[in-house]
């Protein structure tokens, strides 16, 4: 018996070895470069094992294979074909985007609201939805947002200027960890812009809807691994009875856009926020849409907002402070803006028209993309040509293909010293100069991030409330390297972005 059972687990052994293992000799057969992948992990070891960001491992990876116009990644166990040569991004996400046309199905779950949120529906749904929805983000919707927003500016400011008037020497600033200060904002934004709701994360810090968002976004603890479990071995993810998000919080934000719809309806209240919009792109649209459709983008909005607004703030405030002769300069541009805003309140306009904050945001998305990859699945098989017509690959419908968006970014052949932060690389003069294709901090083509205006404003707008009241300087606490510190899928260093704040005489 103890021999059957030892030949039982050395079988049970082996098939599961050659079950994990059974795509890691594709790229052989098909011809492309690889790094040999380990099992479950594949070339992501590094960041399931703590040891690094999925920026850095996506940099360092393009970095070690940009010579390759087409290099294999392995993804856990799924084969992805990386391309690394800006012209062919530009056949297989905009000429050629019929043949490429959706994202990997990255959720096998059947959770309600995750197979109608926007990023993931396909094909035609996708298509018409994005219809639906790009009203929803033109200018001029921002613009009317925007005013929602001045009031939570106004209360993290406060909130600030209470730690400065408590710090141990108030005239010289206060200490603090400003992702947690970013994240309450983003928190309050998403909950007035989107949902209708008045929440004062700062009054209130342990408020239900602050608790959800840290719950969704699933970047961090338990979620992060569920979420990388259900991407490696969906199967085993589906068995175990997980699931992606606590069933009790997506109930919530259903009962609370599904009353609010009602509510308003009944009663003719007409508010500039995401609920509203949506309500009147419904209209508007010949599709039926379901309330759980709408809902599921109020809900995707959520938990990429909440993050990434959020990441945005305090990646360009760690620049700032590494960079005081930037930092001034942009002080001198808002302090300029401020004075011609003559005590009026600040506006979408007034913020999209300075143009240094742009060219900062910019060099901050570039140095320090949100997103490290974006990604495409083949709808059907698909030849791909160089320019001067040598077929370089073959696609097969079902290929997934990764878009290395950090390892171009800090791609020294098209952005000259990239580990310098230079916003001069986004002037006026100098960002018609940049090879297409190779910025990418949105995303790319018809699939690229629809609430960019949005992620951008609510950035801005801060930075900008923030340079004008304080001088952000460096902290004992702030890490030495961003890059270097920073673990997981998320950009933010294991002991969070400290910084110094000194109050403007």
């Amino acid at each position: 018996m103890d021999l059957i059972l030892l030949l039982a687990l050395v079988g049970l052994f082996y098939f599961t070895y050659k079950w994990l293992t059974a795509r890691y000799n594709e790229f052989v057969v098909r011809g492309l470069p690889f790094e040999k992948p380990l099992p479950i992990f594949g070339n992501n070891v590094d960041v399931v094992m703590n040891k690094a960001s999925f920026q850095k491992l996506v940099a360092e990876f393009y970095a070690r294979t940009r010579q390759h116009k087409l290099v294999g990644f392995f993804n856990f166990r799924t084969p992805m074909i990386q391309v690394n040569d800006p012209e062919l991004i530009k056949k297989i996400t905009v000429k050629d985007f019929d043949y490429f046309p959706n994202h990997q199905a990255v959720f096998s779950t059947n959770e309600r609201l995750i197979n109608d949120m926007l990023s993931v529906m396909r094909d035609q749904r996708w298509k018409h939805m994005r219809n639906t929805l790009t009203p929803v983000f033109t200018s001029a919707k921002m613009r009317s947002m925007f005013g929602l927003m001045n009031e939570s500016f106004a209360e993290c400011m406060d909130h600030l200027d209470q730690m400065s008037k408590t710090a141990v020497k108030p005239g010289e600033g206060f200490e603090l960890e400003l992702k947690e200060v970013c994240n309450r904002l983003s928190n309050d934004l998403i909950a007035t812009t989107a949902f209708g709701l008045k929440v004062s994360s700062y009054k209130t810090p342990d408020n239900d809807f602050y608790e959800i968002g840290r719950s969704v976004a699933f970047f961090r603890g338990k979620a992060l691994y569920k979420f990388m479990l259900s991407a490696a071995m969906p199967t085993l993810f589906k068995l175990l009875g997980f699931k992606i998000f606590d069933s009790q919080k997506t109930e919530f934000f259903i009962r609370l856009v599904v009353d609010a719809m009602k509510y308003r309806e009944e009663n003719n209240i007409v508010r500039p926020d995401m609920i509203q919009l949506l309500m009147e792109a419904k209209k508007e649209s010949a599709e039926q849409w379901s309330d759980d459709e709408l809902v599921a983008q109020c809900f995707i909005f959520f938990f990429a907002a909440f993050e990434n607004n959020a990441s945005l703030i305090c990646t360009t405030a760690y620049e700032l402070l590494n960079n005081p002769d930037v930092q001034e300069r942009l002080y001198e541009e808002v302090r300029e803006t401020h004075e011609a805003l003559k005590g009026e309140r600040l506006t979408y306009d007034t913020v999209t028209k300075m143009k240094y904050l742009d060219m900062v945001v910019s060099e901050s998305l570039r140095k320090w993309a949100l997103a490290a990859s974006t990604d495409r699945e083949c709808a059907k098989d698909y030849t791909l040509y160089d320019d001067d017509g040598t077929k370089l690959f073959e696609f097969k419908a079902g290929d997934h293909i990764n878009i290395p968006i950090s390892g171009l970014h800090l791609d020294d052949k098209f952005f000259p010293e990239p580990h310098k932060f230079i916003p001069e690389r986004f002037s006026d003069e100098n960002k018609d100069q940049l090879v297409p294709y190779t910025y990418l901090p949105f995303g790319v083509g018809p699939r690229n991030c629809i609430g960019n205006r949005y992620a951008l404003m609510q950035a801005k707008a801060m930075l900008y409330n923030l340079v004008l009241k304080y001088k952000i300087e460096r902290s004992p606490k702030t890490v030495k390297d961003l890059l270097s510190d920073s673990r997981g899928f998320q950009l933010t260093p294991q002991s969070g972005y400290w910084v110094h704040l000194v109050p403007r005489k």
